[in-house]
């Protein structure tokens, strides 16, 4: 009867409908205008459209080019840091408390942890430019190298330190003698001295490593890297590859 066969065909019609509109709701635009910081790119993304990357900027809407452009890497207020800029595969932000710290030489800028976004299936992440310090107690003497320094000026412990982590040799491991101390990664610009004041710095170059899923599925121009609602990786197709496949066809049937 015609109207059974009218009635499948709208119900197929309506089903891939829902489909299409779906994966316009999930479709993400190639990139972000992001006012002052200009147009960015996944892995970032703006707070509006967080599903759209792995790192979400706060402030991308803002009309003035004054306005804050912050993103949080933490739940904690103490979490977010200011953005100075965007590149493919890193993003500098700004501490202006640890700022404040280096500018009045306290050793609280010692104990400053930069908590990043736990790892994923789309990504990890690092601290691009940074040093290992150790926090020791005074009654700890460690037998180091001459590529270590020591400053003494804190009253709770001794300030330890070798060279940037990116200048050290595969394979490298730190001196036993350090075990018992405690330990942090801050960022650097500029070559370790005796005064670590002189080469600590508040901004930070977060780095973000894709996972190999997520960087095939980049390479091949399938789409977009996603997590599914079990947070588990998938590679989106574009919205044009939707509608190529979801287009119905219809036979015409004579009566």
């Amino acid at each position: 009867m015609i109207w059974v066969i009218v009635l499948k065909l709208l119900i197929v019609y309506l089903s891939q409908l829902v489909l299409i509109v779906s994966a316009q709701k999930e479709k993400c635009p190639p990139s972000f205008d992001c006012g002052i910081l200009g147009h960015i790119q996944f892995p970032f993304t703006t707070t509006e459209q967080q599903h759209c990357g792995v790192l979400a900027i706060h402030g991308c809407q803002q009309l003035s080019p004054s306005a804050p452009r912050t993103i949080q890497l933490g739940t904690s207020p103490s979490t977010s840091y200011s953005v100075l800029s965007v590149e493919p595969r890193t993003i500098f932000i700004s501490d202006d408390k640890q700022q404040r710290y280096l500018k009045n030489k306290s050793c609280k800028a010692f104990s400053k942890n930069v908590t990043l976004p736990h790892t994923s299936p789309l990504a990890s992440f690092s601290i691009k430019y940074n040093i290992t310090i150790f926090r020791c107690n005074h009654s700890i003497k460690p037998s180091l190298s001459n590529d270590f320094h020591t400053y003494s000026n804190c009253s709770e412990y001794e300030i330890i330190y070798g060279p940037p982590n990116a200048l050290t040799l595969p394979g490298f491991q730190w001196p036993s003698s350090l075990a018992p101390c405690s330990t942090t990664q801050l960022p650097v610009e500029g070559i370790p001295t005796d005064d670590p004041f002189q080469f600590l710095t508040s901004n930070i170059a977060v780095e973000v490593q894709l996972s190999d899923q997520c960087e095939s599925c980049l390479r091949d121009g399938k789409g977009q890297c996603l997590l599914d609602t079990e947070g588990k990786f998938y590679c989106a197709a574009g919205i044009q590859k939707y509608f190529t496949f979801l287009t119905p066809t219809y036979t015409v049937y004579s009566i």
